[in-house]
């Protein structure tokens, strides 16, 4: 029998801390993150769903693991601890709710759901059980992000920050460039926010502008933080768009700045300084690590869920602002 304390006390899953996944989504990503969970020790993917036949074929065939017809009976099955989302956006807070509600540790992709009040219902399911629920934002897992955080708090006090990126899905997850499943810039925006809420701390207010047109959907968010300063965040996705991914830091002590297929620079005065990037290291892997520990209680996984929290809250009320 399976039991997690929450908190950082020690759990038990299963009678030897084996872990059994079962994945909710079985495209070309999922049986990616899937094959990093079975190069876990003591972990095992073993049961698998897609609305697709021939992805379910496919995962058979790749993972050698069964699946079923119906995402419910993966939530419920009893051969299986933890449940992997990774299906269209839409569709993340009713499979992870499922999944809670079944006794599984959720393993969401992002976003964890499309708003602050459906993940807040998620986190009063798993509490009183000691349920994990994890967010995959997989580059806070790579071993150089505290590097990463101090990159920006480099510049000393914020005044000002700035943040850019656009992704269409490409052709192995094109239903990104279907809004009504992808929920367009505002469901990616709590993605890119979790190195500027972990650097820059609480929030004071917040703001947000959208724009839909000829198929592109781009969400903007503004953040006024509790320290000072202030932080421009976009998001835009849909088919055609470019691949973007740019910033700029600027505060008391300088300014760092990126762009896309370049490293961060730290500019001071006339001294530009490149700053080191982070190492080639399987992150898929360093992120599902993160939340098998977590399962097994030798990580404690709520100052994650707590960030996650604080910056969904603030994407719920840019969205509303925005009107979108």
């Amino acid at each position: 029998m399976k039991r997690e304390v929450w908190g950082n006390h020690a759990s038990e899953v299963g009678n030897m801390g084996d872990i059994s996944i079962g994945m909710v989504g079985a495209g070309n990503w999922a049986i990616v993150r899937a094959g990093r969970f079975n190069d876990i020790e003591g972990c095992r993917v073993v049961l698998g769903w897609s609305r697709s036949e021939s992805s379910r074929e496919r995962f058979g065939r790749e993972l050698d693991a069964p699946t079923l017809d119906d995402w419910r009976a993966v939530c419920t099955s009893a051969d299986v601890d933890a449940i992997v989302v990774s299906t269209p956006h839409v569709f993340h807070f009713e499979q992870a709710q499922a999944a809670l509600a079944g006794g599984k540790h959720v393993f969401v992709e992002t976003p964890l759901c499309m708003d602050y009040e459906q993940a807040l219902e998620l986190v009063e399911l798993a509490r009183p059980h000691g349920l994990v629920i994890h967010h995959g934002a997989k580059w806070r897992y790579h071993p150089d992000h505290p590097q990463e955080i101090e990159s920006l708090r480099k510049t000393g006090r914020l005044v000002y920050a700035e943040q850019t990126a656009t992704f269409d899905g490409g052709p192995d997850r094109s239903w990104y460039r279907d809004l009504s499943l992808s929920g367009g810039g505002f469901a990616l925006l709590p993605y890119l926010a979790v190195d500027f809420f972990e650097a820059f701390g609480e929030v004071a207010g917040v703001d947000g502008r959208h724009v839909r047109q000829n198929g592109l959907d781009v969400a903007t968010m503004w953040v006024d933080f509790a320290g000072g300063g202030q932080a421009k965040l976009t998001y835009g996705t849909g088919e055609g768009i470019a691949d973007v991914q740019a910033g700029l830091v600027v505060g008391t002590e300088g300014a760092v700045q990126w762009g896309t297929g370049q490293p961060k620079r730290f500019i001071k005065g006339d001294q530009v300084i490149e700053l080191p990037g982070r190492r080639d290291v399987d992150v898929v892997l360093c992120e599902n690590r993160a939340f098998t520990d977590a399962i097994r209680g030798t990580r404690d996984s709520r100052p994650d869920l707590e960030l996650d929290l604080a910056i969904l809250k603030a994407v719920t009320e840019a969205r509303h602002r925005a009107g979108a």
